[in-house]
């Protein structure tokens, strides 16, 4: 997939036959980014966990009188899950677009609460041997949100996921610094080499929309295949 341009008008966009990727995620991001816009730096943000937040945008996207083109032409879901759990896990949103569904196309959206702390940014990319469990029953396990992408979890049969980052507090500035360096350095050991490197340092300028909080990465997943991650950081804190 190519870059994301950072121009892209929803009202001339139709769905009336299947058209290249890029085309209809941004439509897609178009609605994200129109959601963060009319909420942005709202006080009813700061008390909310990940999965209340992800559940505004949700339905907001399915109840907003002025998103009736939208679900005109995509679906969506809430923490769908696959018919195989253990391979490929589930994801905070799935889009898929409604005239073309049986073919399978689908973007999924991996969502994390993100503040500028080492432990904050491992849970948004690569957090490997993550405890689990109490302390009598201890396990570890690798995650991350980049990481399930990366590792083939979520969207394993596409090109491209996407990653919302929720920012209650902190500078904006300083955390997008901090999670482009800790994806810069990303690593993700395997038996015999490393995957989910950076392919190319230049896409992390690359603004989607205009949008000045959000980046793009490209990486070589586990399979020796690439993805491009489209990432979007909502800062909800009303000081910054």
């Amino acid at each position: 997939m190519a870059d994301m341009k950072n121009n892209f008008d929803t009202v001339a966009y139709n769905f009336s036959e299947p058209v290249d990727d890029e085309k209809w995620i941004n439509f897609i991001l178009n609605y994200l980014i129109v959601f963060y816009n009319k909420h942005k730096r709202r006080a009813e943000f700061q008390n909310k966990s990940e999965n209340q937040i992800t559940e505004a945008i949700y339905f907001w996207l399915k109840q907003n009188e002025k998103n009736k083109k939208f679900n005109r032409n995509v679906v969506v879901n809430l923490q769908t899950r696959s018919n195989n759990p253990e391979i490929e896990g589930y994801y905070d949103f799935k889009f898929e677009p409604r005239k073309w569904i049986e073919n399978d196309p689908h973007f999924a959206v991996e969502n994390k609460l993100l503040k500028n702390t080492e432990t904050s940014f491992k849970e948004y990319t690569y957090f490997p041997n993550k405890p689990k469990g109490t302390k009598e029953n201890r396990t570890y396990f690798d995650d991350g949100g980049m990481f399930r992408f990366l590792s083939n979890k979520y969207a394993k049969e596409q090109d491209f996921g996407g990653m919302i980052g929720f920012i209650k507090k902190g500078n904006i500035e300083e955390i997008q610094k901090n999670l482009k360096n800790k994806i810069r350095d990303l690593k993700i050991p395997s038996k015999n080499n490393f995957y989910g490197e950076l392919i190319d340092d230049n896409l992390l300028k690359m603004k989607i929309q205009n949008f000045d909080n959000s980046l793009q990465t490209n990486h070589i997943r586990k399979d020796g295949t690439k993805i491009h991650i489209l990432h979007l950081l909502f800062n909800f804190d009303e000081n910054k």
